[in-house]
């Protein structure tokens, strides 16, 4: 099982894509596993807000468990 990621906003853009799927882990290492591929996306992560399964991440260093999905969200206008 995988973990379905759902970019949002300027994520969307820099990725070029609405959703991935990636392997279960530490929220830091999908991360570095879907940046080197896009630079432009890599300095979006930087600003982003997380949500796995609706609930907010404070900590990069979560796991993020097979069937589970994370929502990458960028600040967006006035927020």
């Amino acid at each position: 099982m995988s973990v379905t990621v759902r970019f949002y906003a300027a994520a969307r853009s820099a990725s070029g894509q609405r959703e991935s799927s990636v392997a279960p882990g530490r929220l830091d290492h999908i991360l570095a596993e879907i940046a080197p591929e896009n630079p432009r996306l890599a300095q979006v992560f930087l600003q982003c807000s997380f949500l796995l399964d609706g609930v907010v991440l404070h900590d990069k260093e979560s796991m993020i468990p097979a069937g589970s999905t994370l929502d990458v969200l960028p600040p967006f206008a006035g927020g």
